[in-house]
């Protein structure tokens, strides 16, 4: 029987072209490699699945491969060392995993190795990933040969959190930040993945599972794998998804916001509890919660929002809602949803968590925002107007005698 291999082993890129959502950094390596000036060190960072270490191998695969072109450096793909990266048969290509080997002993064994110059072919590259998690030991015992390495080596790293490596190597290193690749590129991607794999599915369903996949290309074919699975490999529908993920529609959600910003406590709660009851994670609500409120303010600013946000059959109700709402409202009700994702971890039920938060931010969404207040404090209030006594001597007949009295003061 044969092994099944994963849609992100399967389909993993094995060429710069390939590489999704990463064009700025892929330019920058094969103009450098053109013009023969990338350093000796790469660091790439980002958040998991983006393409750090696969474009770590790219490039690791470019630099050995023995029909390089400086005129393309796209690696051929086709001879032995090429096959070699295939086959994981690289005695010149050490990778390792900093988070397992973190010590300052496992750095010096890179650093004696690299006195030997590669059994074929131009370079002997040291790809160490997760780099940020070695010793602060190990980070100086590298430094030297970071700074001054010799002729016939490489370093790729590649790293999720730059901000515990010291500056020390960080400014020894060319990096490349990797974005987050965009929704739209990540749903036209798995499109193409279905259609290599004969499975049909419909655009809106792929927007689901990009979504879920929040930017990270491994993690959404790991959502496709699951949700091909689900469909029984024929057709994956939209339902599917949404049960696979724990996602209601997003009607359900505009009409939670609806009852929200009414000040509708009772009827929110129990549309809340109705939404749950599907299998839907307090997280999940938060999560279309807050994608309803910034539409709703893009709507309110006229900027365009971006793509994914909510889906097609929903936006209708949105701009309905749009005219009932304030800027001022949506900005509050942004806040205490984002302080609310935090709220939620620090609780076994996170059910009754965003009960209560919903009916904080339902009591909230009630109160006058603060240009009100501040305008009903700066209003003069209005006094009534005093009667006037026939025995009362009217205003003019005092400014009269006061003029007479201090003709001075009334000239000026």
């Amino acid at each position: 029987m044969s092994v099944y291999i994963p849609l992100a082993s399967k389909y993993r890129p094995q060429k710069f072209a390939d590489v999704i959502g990463q064009d700025i950094a892929i330019r920058i390596i094969t103009h450098g490699m053109q013009r023969n000036r990338l350093g000796a060190a790469l660091l790439f960072s980002g958040t998991h699945g983006v393409g750090k270490t696969t474009i770590a191998r790219i490039l690791a695969k470019a630099f050995r491969c023995e029909e390089y072109d400086r005129s393309d450096p796209e690696p051929c793909c086709r001879c032995a060392s090429c096959s070699g990266f295939a086959n994981d048969n690289q005695t010149d290509v050490v990778e390792t995993d900093a988070a397992s080997n973190t010590s300052v002993d496992d750095v010096r064994e890179i650093i004696e190795s690299c006195q030997y110059r590669p059994i074929s072919g131009r370079y002997r590259i040291f790809i160490i990933d997760e780099v940020h998690m070695l010793s602060k030991s190990a980070f100086n015992a590298l430094l030297k040969t970071l700074e001054e390495p010799p002729s016939h080596v490489k370093f790729l790293l590649a790293t999720t959190e730059t901000h515990k490596i010291p500056e020390t190597i960080l400014s020894r290193v060319l990096r490349f930040d990797l974005k987050k690749v965009d929704l739209g590129l990540v749903t036209q991607y798995l499109s193409s993945i279905c259609n290599r794999e004969h499975v049909s599915a419909s655009a809106e369903a792929l927007s689901l599972i990009a979504g879920a996949g929040d930017g990270s290309i491994r993690d959404s074919l790991s959502i496709l794998d699951q949700a091909i699975n689900m469909s029984g490999g024929s057709e994956l529908t939209v339902q599917n998804v949404r049960d696979m993920l724990g996602v209601s529609d997003d009607t359900d959600i505009i009409d939670l916001m609806r009852l929200i910003f009414n000040g509708n406590l009772k009827d929110s709660i129990a549309q809340y509890r109705s939404i749950i009851k599907s299998n839907i994670s307090p997280h999940m609500v938060v999560r279309r919660l807050i994608d309803c409120v910034y539409v709703l303010t893009c709507f309110k600013t006229n900027v365009e929002p971006q793509e994914n946000a909510i889906s097609e059959n929903a936006l209708p109700k949105l701009h309905e809602l749009c005219s009932a709402v304030s800027l001022p409202a949506l900005s509050g009700v942004w806040q205490m949803l984002l302080k609310s994702v935090d709220e939620l971890k620090l609780c076994d039920n996170p059910e009754v968590v965003l009960e209560m938060i919903l009916v904080r931010i339902s009591y909230a969404s009630g109160l006058p925002d603060l240009h009100e207040i501040i305008g009903a404090a700066l209003k003069p209030a209005e006094k009534p107007a005093a009667p006037v006594s026939d025995n009362a001597t009217s205003s003019d007949s005092l400014f009269e005698d006061a003029r007479k009295m201090f003709p001075s003061a009334t000239a000026c």
